[in-house]
């Protein structure tokens, strides 16, 4: 961890340090964001392979995934088959997750009290107060 007595503010560092530091950051920005693409990239790759060698099976009914050996059916189509069959036993996360998956999680709803329209009542006035004083001040 850095010593805090070792830090130098930026207003306290030249405009040619603070570019330099910006670049810095800019590129580690820049590094992770590829790092992050690279690894979504994997992951994608690894859910679309196939769980077996050959052609991808179709999948149009629930009986589909009882064929013996199991259908040849991605990574990831695998996974949600498990866990849909996790909700259809009534495990409330899987259900959840299923929902939210496909777009169809709740939003959450903020309310706001008239605590909040009082507060911003005095605070109005207590600034219009101050500006009035600074005002009476300059004019003496």
């Amino acid at each position: 961890m850095a010593n805090p007595e070792n830090l130098i503010p930026n207003d306290q560092r030249t405009p040619s340090q603070r570019r330099a530091n910006a670049s810095k950051a800019g590129k580690a920005s820049a590094k992770a964001r590829r790092e992050r693409k690279a690894m979504r990239e994997l992951a994608q790759i690894v859910l679309d392979t196939p769980m077996k060698a050959g052609k991808r099976d179709t999948i149009n009914t629930i009986e589909d995934l009882k064929k013996e050996g199991g259908p040849n059916i991605s990574v990831e189509e695998f996974a949600l088959f498990n866990i849909a069959r996790k909700a259809m036993s009534g495990d409330v996360s899987a259900m959840t997750f299923l929902r939210d998956t496909i777009g169809e999680k709740p939003t959450d709803c903020i309310e706001i009290s008239s605590a909040v329209d009082e507060a911003e009542a005095e605070i109005t006035s207590m600034i219009e107060a101050e500006l009035s004083s600074r005002d009476k001040d300059d004019c003496s």
